[in-house]
């Protein structure tokens, strides 16, 4: 198993700016999250371009999933069943029962959203209620939502031993600044 990064990429394609970031840095993990009907063209490119480039990539596509060779699976907040595999597995997680879900699903990293304001919320739970949030969970927990060149600072003050971006890979020069950070060395940046 690869080492798994402590950033990660929320993407459905494989976009021009993913590209550049990928040329320029290598530290950061792939998720391909797509619902559309389209999602298995999108999956197959994805998956080519993680392994042209080794980078970490986990997808949610359950089709055919002892088919192809990924590096793990993504369990969105809203999939309530188990799946079925011997991938690494990862999800997402917005209050207590989905985190008691994700880790019922054994889901290694659960990322918790939104810490911070997001087009799409405007009540994010702020770095108060993240930290009690997952004060009393044994598992690796990631900041999402809103992170951005203003609330970077802000992620020292939580328990997040990594972060996960949907738009962070739209500004390089902030994607640069998260490359460069040190998170908690809770997380091992081991194998998962």
């Amino acid at each position: 198993m690869k080492k798994i990064n402590k950033i990660f990429i929320y993407a459905n394609n494989v976009t021009n700016q993913l590209k550049v970031a990928t040329s320029k840095y290598r530290n950061f993990s792939i998720i391909h999250r797509d619902y559309s009907k389209n999602f298995s063209n999108s999956f197959v490119e994805f998956i080519n371009f993680a392994k042209k480039n080794k980078i970490p990539f986990f997808t949610n596509y359950k089709k055919n999933i002892l088919k192809y060779k990924f590096d793990g699976f993504y369990i969105p907040s809203f999939e309530r069943k188990f799946i079925y595999t011997n991938k690494p597995r990862i999800g997402s997680a917005h209050n207590f029962r989905e985190i008691y879900q994700k880790i019922n699903q054994k889901c290694k990293i659960i990322f918790i959203s939104p810490i911070f304001e997001t087009s799409k919320n405007k009540k994010p739970l702020g770095i108060i209620k993240f930290n009690l949030l997952i004060m009393n969970f044994n598992a690796h927990f990631f900041a999402l939502g809103g992170i951005n060149s203003v609330t970077i600072k802000k992620i020292f003050l939580t328990k997040s031993q990594g972060i996960g971006g949907i738009r962070i890979i739209n500004n390089l020069n902030l994607f640069y600044k998260v490359s460069q950070i040190k998170l908690s060395n809770k997380f091992d940046n081991g194998a998962l």
